[in-house]
């Protein structure tokens, strides 16, 4: 491989690890940003709100601008405003909010084009490339959330959200090779059908927001339940660790597995027993840590397992880079709109219900849905048959 495509390698890397990281590390670190700023308790909840509606809102946008200006150069640009909302928003209640709204953005950008420069900058590799994306979000997601207390308590909170700019910036530096060979869209007519007419785009549209719903969901409940069983914050919080490592494995695999084989229904049926299993045990009352281990180790396997399919099939099924960004910006857009309600729903029966068993209990039909939207997409070719 050429020198050029090495750095661009270490700049997919480093992008990926900036697209779940911002909003990931927050959430260890409410109570500290809410002391130092004084936020109102009810704007907090918005502060992970907010991304999901910009991934919504923005992504059906996402595949024009590539087309105009080029992929790489505007998800080079979309680092770089998320780099200065990150770098600012740790300055007053205001900041806070406008750059979060930034980095939603930019990372509705780089949602949407990743899969899609992956496919045209290594047509013969997008798996094993699809994996090494997959699994650095996955890994620097997790070690923000494990780390991003015991850092805050080194360096100050201001200062570990800050170091994300820090990664971003290190990204954009590795992403200059990709500046010199810009895809833009050819000239001429459109051809194909609307993948907003296409049934199997509506299919995949679900398979992706479902499984959002799951894991927004799950990251922001899954350690109330934990301590709500009887377990104490600090178990909860390494617990919640663990489902995140756990998810290294599948979302390296996964992309891999699904290229080579094509057709993906044994992924399916694993990803829903895994889901079934896992939101099953976790309704059982118990603080035990070796069940509980056993838990958060399934789900986090059959969340990435969830997330990693949804981003190789983006290409899997499609036959052009211009339908794969059509379907990625359709699906992102669609599923980010249920994702959003996922959180604040759950959230919103266990205080009505005054227990956790109703809201999982409606995970688990979702869990069934998703998996017939799964088998649904599987047995097309592509999204447009």
């Amino acid at each position: 491989m050429k020198k050029q495509g090495k750095l661009l390698i270490i700049g997919i890397i480093l992008f990926a690890g900036c697209m779940r990281t911002p909003i990931g590390m927050v959430s260890p670190l409410l109570s500290n940003i809410q002391q130092t700023l004084g936020v109102p308790a009810g704007l907090l909840g918005s502060i992970t709100t907010i991304p999901l509606l910009c991934f919504a809102l923005f992504s059906p946008f996402v595949p024009q601008l590539g087309k105009r200006f080029g992929n790489e150069l505007i998800m080079f640009f979309a680092v770089l405003v998320l780099a200065l909302g990150n770098y600012f928003r740790v300055f007053s209640t205001t900041f806070l909010l406008i750059g979060t709204l930034l980095i939603g953005l930019s990372i509705a950008v780089l949602n949407v084009l990743m899969p899609v420069t992956i496919a045209q900058k290594y047509p013969q590799r997008v798996g094993v490339m699809t994996s090494v994306y997959t699994f650095s979000m996955t890994l620097f997601s997790a070690l923000a959330s494990g780390q991003s207390v015991a850092l805050a308590d080194h360096v100050g909170w201001q200062k570990a959200m800050q170091s994300v700019s820090i990664l971003a910036v290190l990204g954009m530096i590795f992403w200059l090779p990709a500046l010199r060979n810009i895809h833009k869209s050819k000239t001429g007519k459109r051809t194909g059908n609307s993948v907003w007419k296409a049934r199997g785009a509506w299919y995949l549209s679900a398979f992706m927001g479902l499984q959002s719903l799951l894991f927004y969901t799950t990251l922001a409940w899954v350690p109330t339940i934990l301590v709500s069983h009887g377990m104490s914050r600090g178990q909860a919080s390494q617990l919640f660790g663990l489902m995140q490592l756990a998810s290294l494995v599948t979302s390296y695999f996964v992309p891999i597995l699904a290229y080579r084989f094509k057709r993906t229904r044994g992924i399916i049926l694993s990803m829903a027993v895994g889901f079934l299993a896992g939101l099953g045990l976790l309704m059982i009352p118990t603080a035990s840590v070796s069940l509980t281990i056993v838990v958060v180790v399934v789900l986090g396997l059959a969340s990435n397992m969830a997330f990693s399919l949804a981003m190789a099939l983006f290409n899997i099924k499609t036959d052009t880079s211009e339908q794969t960004a059509e379907i990625s910006g359709m699906a992102q857009a669609v599923g980010y709109i249920l994702a959003a309600f996922g959180p604040v729903g759950v959230g919103y029966l266990q205080q009505l219900t005054g227990s956790w068993n109703l809201p999982l209990i409606l995970l688990l039909i979702v869990v069934v849905i998703l998996t017939l939207a799964g088998l649904a997409v599987d047995r097309r070719r592509t999204i447009f048959d």
